[in-house]
Formats: C-alpha cells, sequence, structure tokens
C-alpha cells in the first residue's frame, strides 16, 4: 500500500514538473541523472542535477540549487563550471519503496526544474514446502503446491519447471499471488521418475526452489474403499471376514499390492477401549480376514488403503458391522450384596457387574440366582439387568450367580450372605467435585479394626426414593476413589462407603454430594397459619429434592412494616415466629432460599397483625391474678398454721414456772421452739443465772429490778468493748463452733408465795456472752452416782424444806451422803433461799 500511495505522488509531481515553465521554457533548464532509477532495499543512492546555460532562470542573476525528498528539504552541494552549473546528493540508507528527487532553483523564490523516482526493493527468496500428489480420478491430474517466499516490493515472476531425465523439459507460467499449479494426464507418465521446480525473478536477481524427484504414482492418493460386508466365519470362533473394493476409475488396481490398515471396534461402551485392534495387511486380494477377537460381540469395521509405504492414505472407509459366534460366558463377576431382616424372611439386595475377567461371549445374555438346598439347585430370581431384589430364608449362608446365553453358562459365582451390618464403619467420610461430572471420595480407615476391603455404593436421589448407579470393589489400602459413572451437574447423589471383613460388613457411612451446584429452581411459598398482634408464625413446605440443585445452607426470612423498616430472621428450620411486631399493621415478607452454588428469591406476601384484643387480655388477665393471688394466700395460711416455726421466730417460749417443772427447763422439750443452733453437737439451752423463790414487798421488788438493768448495761458495755478492741472476747460456749452467739441467761424473781403467784412479773433477760459452764467441765454427776435430771420442786414456805426426788439408779446410796453441794454449781445456783 505505501508502494501504491509514492508511485501516485511521483506521477503527479512529474506531470506538474511537464506544466511548469517560463515563458514555455523552464523544462528545459536542468535533468537530474542517477545511476539506476531501481535499488535494492536499504543501499546507497546518488543523485545529480544538471542545469544548463541557456535556463531563463539561471541568466545574469545569481541563484541557489536546492533539493526536497518526498516533497521534504535536503542538503545538496552544488559545482559550477565553464559550460554548467551541477548540483549532487547523497542518500545512505534507501530504506522506503519509493522516493520522488526534486531540483529546484531559487532567486528569491524557488521553482522546481527537474525531478527523478527512485524505487527500492528486495532480491527473491525461494519458495517453500513443494509438494505434488497425483489424482487417479478422472480427469487424472497432478497437482503441485508451494509456499511463496517474502514480499519483494517490485514486480516478480514465477515459473513451474517439469523435467523427466534431462530430455524433456515443461515451463509453465504462474499468474501472480498464485502458489499452486495443476498438470493434465497427457504431460506426465505414471511410473516414470520426473522431477520439478518453481523459479523465481524480479530486475533484482532470481532464486529457485530445491527440485523435488519423485514418481506419479507413488504420490497417488487412491480413493476411499468401500466394505461390502463384516460376516463369520462358519466353525472358526473370535473371526471376522472383511470384503472390499475400489472406485470403477482404480478398480484395476486390486490386482497390485496394496497396504491395507483395518480398524475393529466392538459396539459396547465398556469394551470399545479395551478391544480395540487395528491390523496393517499387504494384500492382493478383495478379503481380509482378522481373528482371535470377542466371541459373540459385535464390531465395527473401517479401513484406508495406499499404493507403497511412502504413498499418501486413502480416507477411512464406510462403517461396516458384524457378529463374531457365540460361546458360552466366561469369567466371574463383580458382586454386592445387602440384606434387611424380617420378621421371619431377609430382603436381599444383589447388584452385579462384569469383573475384568469377565466375557459375555455373546449379545443376548441374562443372569440368574439361585440358592443350594440338599444338593439341588433352585432359582430365585432370572434377569437380564444388573440388580435385583427377592427374599430368602434366614437360614440361608450364600447365593450364586450365574450368566447365561443361547450357548451355555459360566461357572457359577458363590456370593456370602451377612445377616447385618454391624461391625465398625470407617472413620470419617468426604466428598468433593472433581469438574462438573466427577465426584472424588475420601474415607479413613476403621480405628480399632483392619478390613479386607470396601465397597463405595452411588445412589441417585429423587423426590421420594432413590436409584442404583453403580458400586465399585475396592483394596484394603485404598482411601480415595473417583466416582464418574452417571454424575450429572445439579443432581444429588448419596455416596456410601461400607468396609467389608473376614466375618462380615461393617456398618454404612454416607454423605449427600453433588457435583456442581446452582440456585434452586423454584422458592417456598410463604404461610401464615397463626397471626396475633405482636407476632406472627411463618411456615412452608422443603423444596423437592429434584429442584435443590444444591444443598441448602438456610432461610432468611425479610419482613418489612409501612415505614419501610426492615428485619432480617435465619434459620434451618421450616417455619419461624416474628416477634415485636406492631398491632394493626401491615407487613410485607419474602424468603430466600440458598445453596453454594447461589440465593433465590421468593415471591413477596402481604400480612397484617390483628388489633389488641382487649377481651382477650382480660379473659387471660384475670384468671392469671386470680391464680397468683390463690397460691400467695396458701402459702401465707400454711406458713401462720405452722406456730411452731412462727413463734422460733417472731417469740421464743418462756417457760413458766407455774405450768411446767424445774426438769423440763434443761431439756430439749422446753426450747423446742428456739432457733437451732449451727454446727453444734446440742441442742439449744437457757442457761439461768439466778433463781429465786422469795417474798418481797413492792419497794424491795423495784429496787431488785433496778439493780439488774444496772447488771444489763454493764453486760452491753463488755460486748461492745469486745467488739472495737483487738483482744479476743471470751471463747465460745460450744467450744469448736465459735460462732460467737449470746448464751441466754435469765433470773426469776417473784414477790410472794408460790403457789398464790400470778403470771411472772418480771423475766430478766441477760446478753452476757459469758457460759455459765465452761464446756471441757462434765456434767453435774448425781449425788447418787448418776446424772440426774432436775425434778419438780414442791414450796411449802419459807420454813419448809427443798425436796428432790431420788434417782432411779439405787447404785451409789453411801456416796450421796457424801457429796457436798459446792460440787454442782448448776443446782447450787437454783438453790431457794429466802431474801
Amino acid at each position: 500500500m505505501a508502494y501504491l500511495w509514492s508511485s501516485a505522488f511521483a506521477l503527479l509531481v512529474l506531470a506538474q514538473l511537464k506544466g511548469h515553465g517560463v515563458d514555455g521554457e523552464v523544462s528545459s533548464c536542468a535533468e537530474v541523472h542517477t545511476a539506476t532509477p531501481l535499488v535494492t532495499f536499504g543501499s546507497a543512492v546518488s543523485a545529480s542535477c544538471l542545469i544548463t546555460e541557456d535556463c531563463p532562470l539561471a541568466k545574469d542573476a545569481e541563484f541557489d540549487v536546492r533539493w526536497h525528498d518526498n516533497n521534504e528539504s535536503i542538503q545538496g552541494s552544488t559545482t559550477v563550471n565553464t559550460s554548467r552549473r551541477a548540483s549532487q546528493i547523497f542518500i545512505s540508507n534507501f530504506s522506503e519503496p519509493s522516493r520522488l528527487l526534486t531540483c529546484y532553483i531559487c532567486q528569491g523564490l524557488c521553482k522546481v526544474v527537474a525531478g527523478l523516482e527512485i524505487r527500492a526493493g528486495f532480491l527473491p527468496s525461494s519458495p517453500q514446502n513443494l509438494s505434488c500428489q497425483t489424482n487417479l480420478t478422472k480427469p487424472e491430474k497432478l497437482h503441485c503446491s508451494w509456499t511463496p517466499g517474502s514480499d519483494t516490493l517490485i514486480p516478480t515472476n514465477y515459473s513451474f519447471h517439469m523435467e523427466r531425465l534431462q530430455m524433456w523439459k515443461v515451463n509453465y507460467s504462474i499468474p501472480p499471488g498464485v502458489n499452486h499449479i495443476s498438470i493434465p494426464r497427457t504431460e506426465f507418465h505414471l511410473f516414470s521418475e520426473m522431477q520439478v521446480f518453481v523459479k523465481v525473478q524480479n530486475a533484482l536477481g532470481q532464486a529457485t526452489t530445491q527440485p523435488l524427484t519423485f514418481t506419479p504414482m507413488e504420490n497417488a492418493k487412491l480413493d476411499m474403499p468401500t466394505i461390502q460386508s463384516v460376516k463369520p466365519e462358519r466353525g472358526r470362533n473370535g473371526c471376522l471376514t472383511n470384503t472390499w473394493s475400489l472406485s470403477a476409475d482404480q478398480n484395476w488396481m486390486m490386482k497390485t499390492k496394496l497396504e491395507i490398515e483395518l480398524r475393529l471396534k466392538p459396539v459396547d461402551v465398556t469394551l470399545a477401549d479395551e478391544e480395540k485392534v487395528l491390523v496393517r495387511f499387504v494384500r492382493d486380494k478383495a478379503a481380509v480376514e482378522r481373528c482371535n477377537l470377542l466371541h459373540g460381540t459385535e464390531y465395527q469395521a473401517q479401513m484406508r488403503v495406499r499404493y507403497r509405504q511412502m504413498s499418501p492414505w486413502s480416507e477411512w472407509s464406510n462403517q461396516a458391522r458384524g457378529f463374531t459366534l457365540e460361546k458360552a460366558p466366561t469369567g466371574p463377576l463383580d458382586t454386592w450384596l445387602k440384606v434387611t431382616k424380617g420378621q421371619h424372611y431377609n430382603t436381599v439386595e444383589l447388584v452385579w457387574k462384569p469383573s475384568k475377567q469377565f466375557r459375555a461371549n455373546s449379545k443376548n445374555v441374562f443372569y440368574v440366582v439361585y440358592v443350594k438346598k440338599a444338593k439341588k439347585a433352585r432359582g430365585i430370581n432370572c434377569t437380564r439387568g444388573s440388580h435385583c431384589i427377592f427374599k430368602i430364608s434366614k437360614a440361608v449362608k450364600k447365593v450364586y450367580l450365574k450368566a447365561k446365553n443361547a450357548v451355555g453358562e459360566s461357572r457359577p459365582t458363590e456370593i456370602p450372605v451377612y445377616s447385618e451390618a454391624v461391625l465398625e464403619p470407617v472413620s470419617s467420610l468426604s466428598v468433593l467435585p472433581d469438574g462438573d461430572s466427577a465426584l472424588l471420595v475420601h474415607w479413613g480407615s476403621p480405628l480399632h479394626s483392619s478390613p479386607t476391603g470396601y465397597v463405595l455404593e452411588c445412589r441417585q436421589q429423587h423426590d421420594n426414593n432413590s436409584s442404583f448407579i453403580s458400586f465399585h470393589l475396592l483394596d484394603r489400602n485404598q482411601s480415595s476413589a473417583l466416582v464418574a459413572d452417571g454424575i450429572e451437574p445439579y443432581i444429588p447423589y448419596e455416596i456410601s462407603v461400607y468396609p467389608k471383613y473376614e466375618k462380615g460388613v461393617g456398618r454404612r457411612q454416607g454423605v449427600l454430594a453433588y457435583s456442581k451446584q446452582k440456585a434452586p429452581s423454584i422458592a417456598p411459598e410463604l404461610n401464615f397459619p397463626d397471626i396475633w398482634d405482636s407476632h406472627s408464625k411463618l411456615s412452608w413446605s422443603e423444596i423437592p429434592m429434584s429442584k435443590r440443585n444444591g444443598i441448602i445452607l438456610g432461610y432468611r426470612v425479610y419482613y418489612e412494616d409501612e415505614d419501610g423498616n426492615t428485619e432480617v430472621k435465619y434459620t434451618n428450620e421450616t417455619s419461624i415466629v416474628l416477634r415485636d411486631l406492631k398491632p394493626q399493621t401491615r407487613y410485607r415478607a419474602l424468603i430466600m432460599v440458598s445453596t453454594s452454588g447461589g440465593s433465590l428469591n421468593g415471591s413477596v406476601v402481604n400480612l397484617q397483625t390483628r388489633s389488641v384484643d382487649v377481651l382477650r387480655i382480660i379473659l387471660i388477665g384475670i384468671p392469671t391474678c386470680v391464680g397468683i393471688t390463690l397460691v400467695f394466700i396458701i402459702i401465707l395460711l400454711t406458713t401462720l398454721t405452722n406456730h411452731k416455726w412462727l413463734k422460733r421466730f417472731l417469740w421464743p417460749k418462756i417457760p413458766d414456772p407455774a405450768n411446767s417443772s424445774i426438769r423440763k427447763w434443761s431439756t430439749t422439750e422446753l426450747l423446742q421452739d428456739s432457733p437451732p443452733q449451727k454446727d453444734s453437737m446440742e441442742h439449744g439451752l437457757v442457761f439461768l443465772t439466778h433463781f429465786s423463790v422469795v417474798d418481797l414487798t413492792e419497794k424491795e421488788m423495784d429496787k431488785l429490778v433496778q439493780t439488774n438493768k444496772d447488771r444489763w448495761l454493764r453486760h452491753e458495755m463488755d460486748s461492745d468493748l469486745y467488739s472495737h478492741s483487738s483482744s479476743q472476747p471470751p471463747s465460745s460456749p460450744f467450744g469448736s463452733d465459735g460462732t460467737g452467739e449470746h448464751v441466754p441467761y435469765a433470773t426469776l424473781v417473784f414477790s410472794g408465795p408460790y403457789q398464790s403467784q400470778p403470771p411472772p412479773p418480771a423475766y430478766l433477760r441477760s446478753e452476757s456472752t459469758q457460759p455459765l459452764l465452761e464446756e471441757e467441765e462434765p456434767p453435774s454427776p448425781s449425788p447418787f452416782g448418776c446424772v440426774r435430771h432436775y425434778e419438780n420442786v414442791v414450796v411449802r414456805g419459807k420454813d419448809e424444806e427443798h425436796i428432790f426426788s431420788e434417782c432411779e439408779d439405787t447404785v451409789g446410796v453411801d456416796r450421796k451422803r457424801d457429796q457436798r453441794w459446792e460440787d454442782f454449781p448448776l443446782l447450787n445456783s437454783l438453790a431457794v433461799k429466802e431474801v
């Protein structure tokens, strides 16, 4: 394209030069000369501009000569002699397809007086990949082709030369842009050696290809053959005979030895890759035989031919099919049996497939399952498929499987029957997609057992059931397997792994998996079974298995009130309760279901909460309040009825001398209403510091009361002192108890005779913590050698004696007389004395 534009520009400038002139004589003022107007691309170029003496622009005036290269000014050198003036220019690297050099005479203004176009090009390069092929289909021709060399930028001629034994030469001119030629059959001989080459020439030089020597027949490509029949030979198992022919134009070549390639492939897809046969023959016959094929198997045959080893192959022929002769099935079958226990019979599911050693040896094969009993075989099931379910007795331990065809049957495959899978399962199981049509399964071996192998089972899950796809028997050392049989994207498959042991089958370990996931096809429809004023229950149905397209990860429920406030709830269940709703408000809700492959939104539904129901609040609130009140009243009445517990905390029981005896004052029965002491081994006691039954006047009685009050004040001061001092108070009367609780001491004072006394006028209680008796002191011994109980004291008068009953134990009567009152401080303090 650059070459065309530069040529057009040069022609335009030259036309302008011919139209220029000063009074019609400017065109004869100068001439531009160069060694050659065509140069090699990138070479150096020199040119000169000669100005004549009679040039009107150069007479009687000074002038300058200037050069332009494609309208760009360039510098040149000028020389002057006696006859004419000359200017020269030199270009070191001519790197354009063409240039227009123009010469100017300048006298203030510059005018072009001469010009010359110089073109550049490349030497021709040799064509490559010259090849020839003979076509024997009428009209017969010799077709040759080559790859042309690079563009030379200048006109280039191609010619095809053909010679035979240096005696016969033919030249063919090739049009520009053409790189092939066809020679008619009359110009060459099929079985004579010949030589061909291509020649390239332009103004700068020429080049030729490497000569190609060949015999036209050896370069002939035969037409596609035709297979007429594929038949077995009678009495020869596993053999097929193929009958073929060439086209009518080439049928004469059937008598020559041709090289044949025959391709046989079983029609059965499971055997196509394993039993493909490719064989080559050199035959001059119209029949080709091939043996050692599978028995009773349908084969698809194709063939192609060529003249010699270096000759081109013909195209593959048409496809033809044929069956080999049948034979009884051979080899074992791979089986997988599972048992479901029943009340009287066991249900057995049995699946099988051909092993690598099994050969059906016929097209029509059926299978028989049977049980042996008492040396007799009883058939259970017969099918053409590879899967059956039947019932057997619980006593059956083995079943057998045979393959049959029209010729015979195979040896039986023995299958053990294990009643149930109770052994240890695999420790782990995971399934990952491997492309869109395969699943990669990984599992861990059992932790405490050594299996003899594994069974991998694949089932396709439907809406209400599942269908068996395939199973694989794996080695004990395997921990992974690739499942690709019948796997499709967006369909759920249950992958199960069972370990096999010598005594049975381990428990199943299963996983639901997809080879590829996407968003579900449909979204659940929201229902509102219950709507209240402040909350509402939403529920929906599960998506059918065939519409899920993946494992459901969860549901999101979006709801929006009338003000545009939006809330989101997430759940894995098929229902949810929306709480904290506004009464009598319209809400919009939608549900979004998600899988790892995408999410899908359901349609928007409307719901409106109910208004607040006052009657319902009353019907619920009043019974609730009444019930709470009744419970509170029952608890209160129960508490008040238990007066012993109430008296224990509200008012302690004060001993009444008129209605009790001294013996009861020291027993547990006296203080049964007092609060219990924590961590104490004894019951609480009330210690009496002084007990007097005296006759006092009213004045004396007031004095005694005042004296006791002063004593109580001193006890309180001592108690405060101990509480604020760093010294420890006196030890607890309970020894190790250390509770520091006050021991109640009391003094009873009566102002008249005992029998005539009204209720005691004064009961003075001390808050002192000083124990009456130290814990380590033993109980006061009885004067009669036993621990005595206090008995009733009968007071006759101030002159009468104090009478105590004797101890029931008569032992130690003599010791009684020897005891002193000082040895019994408690009894001594309770002595009835006169004031």
